[in-house]
């Protein structure tokens, strides 16, 4: 399924009237990256910590004029400049078929894409309620993130959160590994060109 924007926009404007509910200068900005088959477990999770970040919803669609590039370095570069903006945090939500959709994986090629002028962004990927605490790992997360040796993870796996207290918590521990030289980055692997769960990727 393709991010259809007329949801993202939903999302976004849902997303501002929470937000903007509570001022706190304090808050971190996030980039929410989701599979639009989880619209509405995501959307419950902006109605119930939406006030713990300033969120960008606004997700990678067929309509963005670089989709049709060939260059991975062009198409990182643009997803986040237009895309993930001045977020610092990519918040992943996981769902049953998010680890294999061709733009998720494109937004968190971009999240660890890091530019003389831009650091990369912290990942924090939880699965959604609907799945039990267990997801499958987009490859580019598996690439990136070692299980228990968490120091060493670019990518931060954490579950659901119980608190907006744990949830703030999770979000300044990935905003902080952003600058932690012990992490591994490995962005090596080219971009997924189809969402179909069957592509061979090395």
């Amino acid at each position: 399924m393709a991010k259809a924007k007329n949801l993202a926009f939903l999302m976004q404007r849902l997303a501002d009237l929470i937000s903007t509910s509570r001022v706190d200068p304090t808050r971190l900005t996030c980039f929410v990256c989701y599979h639009d088959a989880d619209f509405s477990d995501v959307e419950s999770f902006i109605r119930q910590y939406g006030t713990e970040f300033v969120p960008r919803c606004i997700g990678v669609s067929e309509k963005d004029g670089f989709v049709g590039s060939l260059d991975d370095h062009y198409i990182m570069s643009r997803v986040r400049e237009e895309i993930l903006g001045d977020s610092t945090v990519t918040i992943l939500l996981l769902g049953a078929e998010t680890w294999h959709q061709r733009f998720v994986d494109w937004e968190i090629a971009a999240s660890l894409h890091e530019t003389p002028a831009r650091s990369r962004n912290g990942i924090l990927a939880m699965p959604l309620p609907s799945m039990g605490n267990r997801a499958v790992l987009p490859n580019r997360v598996r690439d990136n993130h070692f299980g228990a040796d968490s120091e060493r993870s670019s990518v931060i796996y954490a579950s659901y959160p119980a608190t907006r207290e744990s949830l703030r918590t999770m979000l300044d521990r990935a905003d902080k590994s952003r600058f932690d030289e012990a992490r591994t980055v490995d962005n090596s692997r080219p971009l997924r060109r189809t969402d179909s769960p069957l592509t061979h990727e090395s």
